[in-house]
């Protein structure tokens, strides 16, 4: 008889009532009212020579279908238990995906990917002669761990996209750091067109949870790239837009805690995790942008 296939504990936020968001911080949550209603900055692309970007995230074992495009980005947790055969699954159904190119990074919950993990915790996940991290057949899939790979299309257009596992730690999971420890200070090259990253900044796409990351988040303002693909709580999914002006820096101060006109300029945030609050159960499907 088969062993039944060990679940694993998906995190929750907390309810918390309007009012107990505002007493908690009433500059925080006034902010966070506010901030939807600014004006927008349209970045989808309607020109001739516009690239499909297609976003997906935290598929967590599932192989969803995936819309057309020309380049697909998966934004990590392609599993749930983070193993060779799970990883291997994955791999082997986005390399039959017809995206020109495909991009992947890890998340928390692929566990294998992160050799760190590997060697601190054997009691979660082992390497083995023939179903280690090096045995791995990626196919036509691009990994990116804290590197940045160019894309060049048919029209003469390219794109450049870095690529970083990194989340704040919660729980024990693959690919996390203290938030103490920088990893995102300075990370991104200049001129750099999109980040393809795990989890979202702090207080955006986080479901108002705090989860998201402060160093991403100013790491984003100083590279300011066209597109910001994550996902990693899946509660978060959507769009949204950083405005690099005067309004948007007043909104990160506060957001930050160190506080209690316009441009041209704006990044696009898409959270595009695919499952819900049940990692085994598709409820979404990929967000397309184009850039």
């Amino acid at each position: 008889m088969a062993a039944a296939k060990p679940s694993l504990p998906t995190w929750r936020p907390p309810h918390q009532s309007p009012w107990q968001k505002f007493r908690r911080n009433p500059a925080q949550y006034t902010a966070q009212c506010l901030y939807p209603y600014r004006a927008k900055i349209e970045l989808d692309n309607t020109a001739q020579d516009a690239i499909s970007v297609v976003c997906i995230s935290d598929t967590h074992n599932t192989q969803p279908d995936v819309p057309d495009g020309d380049v697909l980005l998966h934004a990590g947790n392609l599993t749930i238990g983070g193993t060779y055969v799970e990883l291997q699954s994955q791999l082997f159904w986005l390399d039959k995906l017809p995206h020109k190119y495909k991009i992947v990074i890890a998340g928390n919950h692929d566990l294998l990917l992160d050799p760190a993990f590997v060697a601190r915790s054997p009691h979660r996940i082992r390497e083995h002669e023939g179903t280690s991290r090096s045995d791995l057949d990626w196919g036509t899939v691009t990994y990116l761990y804290n590197t940045t790979t160019s894309l060049t299309f048919g029209n003469g257009r390219t794109l450049t996209v870095y690529g970083s596992p990194w989340t704040p730690a919660f729980g024990s999971w693959a690919f996390q750091h203290p938030e103490t420890r920088p990893v995102w200070p300075g990370s991104v090259p200049q001129g750099v067109d999109i980040v393809l990253t795990h989890g979202p900044p702090k207080g955006l796409l986080d479901d108002g949870t705090g989860r998201g990351c402060l160093q991403l988040r100013e790491e984003i303002a100083r590279a300011k790239p066209k597109l910001v693909v994550f996902g990693h709580i899946h509660a978060g999914r959507g769009r949204d837009q950083i405005r690099h002006d005067r309004a948007q820096k007043a909104y990160d101060q506060i957001m930050n805690g160190s506080e209690g006109l316009f441009s041209e300029e704006a990044t696009t945030l898409v959270n595009c995790a695919v499952v819900g609050p049940t990692v085994d159960r598709v409820e979404h499907t990929g967000t397309v942008v184009n850039i």
